[in-house]
């Protein structure tokens, strides 16, 4: 029964692997959607964020709108290390 056991952890863990693998090969797939959203966004005809004569609050969403791929791939990796790690701990 122990060994038992050890096999089912081991496949959890297993488990948990592929799908973090699952979630980085999703995550690399839909970063140039994402980049080429960022880039429409930052045009002249949308947010103009190359016009020095733009408010501080269009500035402000021209800075967070370049952070978004970053957060959105970091979020994303973070999340998939962390279901490994959450099964690993879990037991199951």
């Amino acid at each position: 029964m122990c060994g038992m056991m050890k096999n089912k952890k081991s496949q959890a863990v297993f488990v948990g692997i592929m799908i973090a693998i699952m979630v980085f090969i999703t995550v690399v797939i839909l970063i140039e959607p994402l980049k080429e959203q960022i880039i429409i966004s930052r045009d002249a005809d949308h947010l103009d964020c190359t016009n020095s004569s733009i408010s501080t609050g269009q500035r402000m969403t021209c800075l967070l709108v370049d952070l978004y791929l970053f957060y959105f791939v970091g979020a994303c990796i973070a999340a998939g290390a962390s279901y490994i790690f959450i099964k690993k701990r879990a037991g199951y």
